[in-house]
């Protein structure tokens, strides 16, 4: 408890003797809801815990213990998430557009489709991929 930053390695330790893995994964969560630390460092210290426990336990059990809501406040899961919904937007967008022109023509368009930074424009692109008449015409909108 002296050294929070050490809380999300503990999964990685052998649990004391006598004692099953669920129960020392259990106390390793409990001593980081319990450490002396912010809401955002306690939420980076969750999303933690989380990825090294699953390096060698069930990540189910982390997800089971682990409220959501919680874990959706750490500045890294954050930054994973958008990073996702970024790139699940690009993806569908080129299916989107790939279905409706042919792949040829919309090859061109994927390092400019894949520099767009702006979440919300690339959701703007995926809506206006539906509905565009040519692919010259949403060529044009990705570069504006």
């Amino acid at each position: 408890m002296q050294a929070p930053g050490l809380l999300p390695f503990t999964p990685l330790m052998k649990p004391p003797a006598g004692m099953d893995i669920e129960r020392w994964l259990q106390q390793c969560i409990d001593a980081t809801r319990s450490a002396a630390v912010d809401q955002w460092t306690q939420a980076d210290l969750f999303c933690a815990i989380s990825l090294f426990g699953a390096i060698v336990h069930n990540p189910q059990f982390f997800q089971q213990h682990i409220p959501e809501g919680l874990m959706q406040e750490s500045k890294y899961y954050q930054l994973l998430s958008e990073k996702f919904t970024r790139e699940n937007t690009i993806e569908n967008t080129l299916a989107l557009l790939e279905r409706r022109f042919a792949v040829e023509a919309v090859r061109p368009l994927i390092p400019a489709l894949q520099n767009v930074t702006d979440l919300q424009k690339l959701k703007q692109l995926h809506l206006e991929a539906a509905d565009v008449q040519n692919i010259e015409t949403f060529a044009q909108m990705l570069n504006e």
